[in-house]
């Protein structure tokens, strides 16, 4: 997502592009990705966010607390039948960060979007279990309040 503050923006595209990455904004992405749909590529999105329109998220129990999810990262998943894989970083001392991976599933147009969002969810809460100090509580995963015409509440 794009940072409001021009000058901050620009330091993290910087930062996230000086290796070759080509960054891609949420906002534009499915236009911006179609030129790279037909090659090898290896897709990362960030799910540290809120949705910004909760009526159109998929709502799940996160912590025993009715909680948000995007739905564009496991509808793209499906639409595209490309392999999933999870990660999750934790540092196991001062100075060093590892990056746990986790397949998902090879196959996700053999499941739901709510499935394949379900098992993210699963896997982001036992990685928040076993490193609950890797969590950034800034981001407000429960800045919304679930509402009867949301629809029901998975999980």
């Amino acid at each position: 997502m794009p940072i409001r503050n021009k000058i901050f923006e620009r330091l993290f595209y910087k930062l996230r592009t000086r290796n070759g990455a080509v960054f891609l904004k949420a906002t534009t992405m499915r236009e911006e990705f179609l030129p790279y749909q037909n090659t090898h590529y290896l897709l990362g999105l960030i799910a540290d966010q809120s949705p910004g329109h909760p009526g159109n998220a998929w709502w799940f129990n996160f912590f025993n607390k009715p909680t948000p999810f995007l739905k564009g990262p496991a509808k793209g998943a499906i639409l595209n039948d490309t392999a999933v894989v999870f990660a999750f970083i934790h540092k196991p001392r001062r100075g060093y960060y590892e990056a746990v991976f986790k397949l998902a599933t090879n196959e996700p147009a053999s499941l739901t979007e709510q499935e394949l969002t379900g098992k993210f969810v699963n896997y982001l809460e036992e990685g928040i279990r076993q490193y609950p100090d890797m969590w950034l509580w800034s981001h407000r995963r429960w800045k919304w309040e679930w509402k009867p015409e949301y629809g029901e509440i998975i999980k």
